[in-house]
């Protein structure tokens, strides 16, 4: 049984929306003193871009990720090409991997911070 056109144009869109906000996240970053005015170093107005763009924007490109990732795994017989599996994977891969990364991190800091 093959899967339908309609749901792999879907996989294919949602993929590209996630790619799309996962290079958002460092264009608005690097341009974020030129475009949104939000002095580096100042704290207050850091936070409030981080949290107001930056963390939606990652939360939105990891979520559509891991759908289209797992979808993929699901569906890996039912699709005639198995090219379109491996393009949904390997682009689903860096939005993941970056929150996995920055969670270790995160979890490394906090486990071997002196405070």
């Amino acid at each position: 049984m093959k899967i339908k056109v309609k749901a792999q144009f879907i996989d294919y869109l949602l993929i590209v929306i996630a790619n799309l906000a996962f290079a958002l996240i460092f264009i608005f970053g690097y341009y974020k003193f030129e475009w949104f005015g939000i002095i580096p170093g100042y704290a207050p107005y850091n936070f409030a871009f981080n949290v107001g763009v930056i963390l939606p924007l990652t939360f939105i490109s990891f979520a559509i990720s891991v759908f289209v990732f797992f979808r993929a795994l699901l569906n890996w017989k039912k699709r005639p090409n198995k090219l379109d599996n491996s393009f949904l994977v390997f682009f689903s891969l860096p939005s993941i991997i970056l929150v996995i990364r920055v969670f270790i991190s995160l979890m490394f800091h906090i486990f071997t911070s002196n405070y």
